[in-house]
């Protein structure tokens, strides 16, 4: 079954030996698998296409209307979706991700009414987290984002600890030191999700197409 908010919360929460939440509020089990979610993202991100209206002449566009964009891989301008060119008018850029703006460095400067075809990578989604609906990460890999999650909880639970300076230190060290334990264990395992997306790159996997020109956007 494909995880939720509620279930991976339920298997970090085991993790954490933790399920009455004595010690881990559900906000802070949620931070911790938003934090997972975005490094798992960072490794094995989820791949999509979006169009932007351009509402004036330019060559910075705002992107900020991508949610949860990573990078962006390709953009097509102008585009048109009822007749794609062929072949499309793919343009230079550069990607400002603190600003969230491209600049087109193009012979092209985009007009007023152009659309532009954004080719970009995203944070992968899980249902019921930050209003997503829908949970985009592979199912062998939920796994791997609770034990990031129950590592995340962990130390930051460590560092408030020691700011208690009436507790025991060594309860501190000791959380610490299995928080590390299991973000370890999920940074392995994101070296392994690595190695399997080089492998099915190398192994040119062909993706959906959303036209006939999209087939190799993503090799």
């Amino acid at each position: 079954m494909t995880a939720t908010l509620a279930t991976l919360r339920d298997r970090v929460e085991l993790i954490l030996a933790d399920t009455g939440n004595a010690i881990w509020s559900t906000d802070d089990i949620d931070e911790a698998i938003r934090q997972a979610l975005h490094e798992y993202s960072k490794t094995r991100p989820l791949r999509a296409v979006s169009t932007i209206s351009i509402s004036a002449d330019g060559r910075e566009i705002d992107v900020s209307s991508l949610t949860g964009l990573l990078s962006v891989r390709e953009i097509w301008c102008d585009y048109t979706s009822s007749d794609p060119e062929d072949p499309p008018n793919r343009r230079a850029f550069m990607f400002w991700p603190d600003q969230s703006k491209l600049y087109v460095n193009d012979d092209y400067e985009p007009q007023s009414g152009d659309t532009m075809r954004v080719f970009y990578t995203k944070i992968q989604t899980l249902n019921g987290l930050d209003s997503a609906t829908a949970t985009t990460v592979f199912l062998d890999d939920e796994s791997l984002i609770a034990v990031g999650a129950a590592g995340y909880a962990a130390t930051s639970r460590a560092v408030d600890l020691a700011e208690q300076v009436t507790l025991d230190r060594l309860t501190a060290q000791q959380v610490r030191a299995w928080g590390l334990s299991k973000m370890q264990e999920f940074r392995s395992g994101l070296k392994k999700v690595a190695e399997r997306q080089s492998l099915e790159t190398q192994g040119n996997v062909e993706l959906p197409d959303l036209d006939r020109y999209a087939r190799n956007v993503w090799s």
